[in-house]
């Protein structure tokens, strides 16, 4: 058995020495059958730092035992929960709880995926060193295994899997268990599958009470003197979002980088791939009546296409979704009408109807045509894939109803070769569809929805680079443009992840980027977040600072700043082209570092911090205008008890727009297309007891208003 120390040059962590041993072995054996050197060694490569990062965190008692995983919709994240429970396995862990999903069929994956990684015999016993597995998804073997035989496996150093549906009655099975054994030789760790799903507390008042499902995690997480907990997830602003009530709430954070191969959100809407077409906004209402759009027959003509072409490229089985519709009646009404569709094809070739036929061959050189690439159909000519879609294709397509009604047409779903899957919820988060080659969705929130539900239907994800030429989305303008913004927002929150994971930011600092969306990050009932919008042209300083010491400091950054740049003089704001302020071209390094070091105003709405950073470092070099203050003398202002300005910004000198020569300072700005920031150097004026005025000289201070030339908005925690 191997044993190596890796050197985590991320962290200031001492190395942890990790045991390569037979279940790595074994597990890293089956990744490079599966996926090829170059994809086991990326397996390897993460889970190896984040094994390190883990055990490191255990360690560490200043932080808690919760670890957020964060990976790519579909790319892979099972492979890398296995390498990381074979390496706990050869290094003293001997249990994990796996919370499997939430219904039957994703619980069957999990149990399914795990036991033939690890070569588990349905029936095992102590003459193999093979881990043992019981799983809720059989409930008599968890209500009949008792206490000696789990001590029994314990002692003989068998390690064990328990898999949860994740519902409560599944759950609490696991936790009665899991409070009579005797836990001395117990090293045990939680896996949360989708942690962001179902496992979060939905209760209004969290710092009481506590939802069903999460009452069952906290109880188990007792039962097992709080251990080593992963959340695994490729939506996570539930999350990020946590409050401190939470007892899920993560330490930390390690991101699952997808392997070679692997097209996401940026493949398909970062750029004009080619991958979407549009569809009309009423082809919604014409599928609930019924009415076949010509958007769908057009979507099922593609597929059809497509299949042929994935049996040319050696692929022989192919998928289509469509996911229209979250009620029940209306995937009934779809799926009658796909079906009569596709009957009509199959009647054409058993009674060989060649008017039919022609017919149907031309429709379909229509959509060869339309929606493939010039290089598709230079290597595929349509007689060519006309005898395939003939012989082979439509024979073989088979519709599934994926929904609580369908279970007869979701027979044999495994050995079906081409598969076109209505339905509404269950075409979501964790079920994966490998041949997906067409997927027709229209279904939308009014409201925009949230962030993480609308980003795990897009199940389109996953490895499919050999054949993402010929894969389409057909959904409307609006949608295709919300998922563009998802894109976005997930490539910059994995940029802050990777500032986590070395050290630059705290999870406290995420923010979520939503101009120009509906959209919120998640629900509201599990998670603790604000929205900081910058609309107003001007976002101006309301609160003044009355601490001595801070305002001492506060100066001496600003006075740094200006002493350290050339400023010129402006009449901008003025008629008489007499001055109104000077003003220097400031790079957004050092003034990110200036709002950063004065906290204690920038903390304050309606600045926060934290996005106004941000805001900065997307906007380039900045315009900073220091306004005139009555010769160094400062411009007086008067405030209220509670350290309000009345107003820091001065307007206009008359008030007749046609006789005023200063046009107040809110005109004072260099470049209406950028962020502007003006520095007033303020006295405060304030009334005593008795209701007479002070000035007080003793508080000079130096105030900010800043020019914001678009609509900014962000949700942060809080």
């Amino acid at each position: 058995m191997e044993e190596y120390t890796l050197v985590n040059l991320e962290t200031s962590q001492v190395p942890i020495s990790i045991k390569q041993g037979k279940f790595y072995q074994k597990v890293h054996g089956k990744h490079v059958e599966a996926y090829g050197e170059f994809g086991a060694a990326n397996i390897r490569d993460n889970i190896m730092s984040t094994y390190n990062e883990a055990m490191a965190q255990i360690e560490n008692q200043g932080m808690n035992n919760n670890m957020l995983l964060v990976g790519k919709v579909q790319s892979g994240k099972t492979s890398n929960l296995e390498l990381f429970t074979a390496l706990a396995f050869d290094n003293g862990f001997n249990l994990v709880v796996i919370y499997g999903g939430y219904d039957n069929t994703l619980l069957s994956q999990t149990t399914t995926r795990f036991k033939k990684t690890f070569d588990i015999p349905n029936e095992t016993d102590y003459s193999t060193d093979t881990p043992v597995v019981f799983s809720s998804d059989d409930s008599a073997q968890l209500l009949t295994v008792d206490d000696e035989i789990i001590e029994d496996l314990l002692e003989a150093n068998k390690p064990i899997f328990l898999i949860s549906m994740k519902r409560p009655a599944a759950m609490n099975k696991v936790n009665d268990l899991l409070e009579r054994i005797d836990k001395g030789n117990l090293r045990a760790f939680i896996i949360d599958d989708e942690g962001d799903q179902a496992s979060l507390n939905t209760r209004k008042n969290k710092a009481t009470d506590a939802s069903a499902t999460y009452a069952a995690i906290v109880t188990m997480k007792e039962h097992l003197d709080d251990p080593l907990y992963l959340s695994v997830t490729a939506t996570p602003q539930a999350l990020i979002f946590l409050d401190e009530y939470s007892q899920l709430r993560p330490d930390s954070i390690r991101l699952i980088e997808p392997g070679k191969g692997y097209c996401g959100a940026d493949a398909y809407h970062l750029f004009d791939s080619g991958a979407v077409e549009i569809i009309d906004d009423d082809d919604q209402q014409s599928l609930s009546e019924g009415v076949m759009p010509d958007s769908l027959r057009n979507a099922l003509q593609h597929y059809i296409i497509a299949s042929a072409i994935m049996y040319k490229r050696g692929r022989l089985t192919s998928d289509m979704i469509i996911h229209s519709h979250r009620n029940v009646s209306d995937h009934d009404t779809i799926y009658k009408m796909v079906d009569a569709y596709i009957q009509t094809l199959k009647m054409q070739i058993d009674y060989d109807d060649e008017d039919g036929l022609e017919l149907t061959k031309n429709e379909l050189s229509k959509s060869y045509e339309r929606f493939f690439s010039i290089e598709v159909r230079n290597q595929y000519t349509l007689d060519v894939l006309w005898k395939i879609i003939r012989s082979k294709i439509i024979k073989r397509i088979y519709l599934i109803l994926k929904n609580s009604t369908g279970q007869v047409t979701q027979a044999n779903e495994g050995l079906r070769k081409h598969k076109i899957y209505i339905g509404g919820d269950l075409l979501q988060r964790g079920v994966t569809f490998p041949s997906l080659v067409t997927t027709y969705f229209s279904r939308w929130a009014k409201d925009g929805g949230n962030m993480d539900t609308n980003l795990q239907r897009a199940r389109w994800f996953g490895y499919r680079e050999k054949y993402i030429d010929i894969c389409k989305i057909f959904t409307s303008s609006a949608i295709s443009r919300e998922f563009t913004t998802l894109s976005e927002v997930e490539t910059d929150l994995w940029e802050q992840f990777t500032s986590i994971q070395i050290g630059e930011m705290q999870i406290d600092d995420i923010l979520i980027h939503a101009d120009n969306t509906k959209q919120k990050p998640t629900r509201k009932n599990v998670a603790t977040y604000s929205s900081v919008s910058f609309k107003n042209k001007w976002i101006k300083q309301r609160v003044g600072v009355f601490d001595k010491n801070q305002i001492i400091s506060n100066n001496a950054l600003v006075d740094e700043l200006l002493s350290a740049h050339a400023f010129m003089g402006t009449s901008i704001g003025r008629r008489d082209n007499q001055q109104s302020a000077t003003y220097a071209v400031i790079g957004r390094e050092a003034l990110s570092a200036l709002i950063d070091c004065m906290q204690v105003v920038f903390d304050m709405e309606p600045f926060e911090r934290r996005p106004l950073i941000d805001l900065i470092e997307s906007s380039g070099d900045i315009p900073v205008i220091v306004m005139n203050d009555n010769n160094g003398e400062g411009r007086k202002r008067s405030f209220y008890p509670n350290n309000k300005i009345f107003a820091l910004q001065q307007g206009a000198d008359n008030k007749d727009p046609e006789k005023a020569v200063f046009l107040g300072d809110s005109h004072v700005i260099i470049d209406k297309e950028k962020i502007n920031i003006q520095i007033h150097r303020v006295v405060p004026k304030k009334k005593d007891a008795a209701g007479n005025e002070q000035i007080m000289y003793d508080y000079v201070q130096y105030m900010f208003a800043i020019y914001v030339p678009k609509e900014k908005k962000y949700y942060v925690k809080g």
